[in-house]
């Protein structure tokens, strides 16, 4: 009879931790994120936002057609995305913008680019980060 008990212990411990998990990840959808840090992949180290950048880089993804938009500093687009809640695995396709130079078009690149090369993705409180075969992960918050 005791080891039943513990069975069914573990058991119902191991379900809630899911459901905990996958509540959380859900928090992916329909939240606008915005862009505060980039980490080289390589080295790790990690580069702020420029500060005086006169708008935000962020990005938002749909519940129900899979879109991901992009809204940069001077020019926007918008992909499509697949993802798990599970393992947090992520892809993204490319994300076809507009072409409107501004000083820190670079930081759209930089974003656009590692996107694409998203394999995985975290999500903890009000912060996400995208993993990327790249060159830079992708530090985003809440907005």
């Amino acid at each position: 009879m005791k080891k039943i008990a513990i069975f069914s212990f573990i058991l119902i411990s191991v379900c809630f931790g899911c459901k905990k998990a996958a509540v959380n990840n859900a928090d992916l959808l329909k939240v606008k994120w915005v862009l505060s840090d980039i980490q080289d992949t390589k080295t790790n180290a990690i580069t702020k936002y420029p500060n005086d950048a006169f708008s935000k880089i962020s990005i938002e993804f749909t519940d129900s057609l899979n879109y991901i938009f992009f809204d940069g500093i001077c020019n926007g687009g918008i992909g499509t995305y697949s993802y798990s809640s599970i393992t947090g695995a992520i892809k993204i396709s490319s994300i076809p913008t507009t072409e409107i130079y501004c000083k820190y078009a670079g930081w759209e690149e930089y974003t656009t680019q590692n996107l694409t090369n998203a394999f995985n993705y975290r999500i903890n409180g009000n912060n996400l980060v995208i993993y990327s075969n790249g060159s830079y992960n992708l530090y985003f918050t809440q907005n």
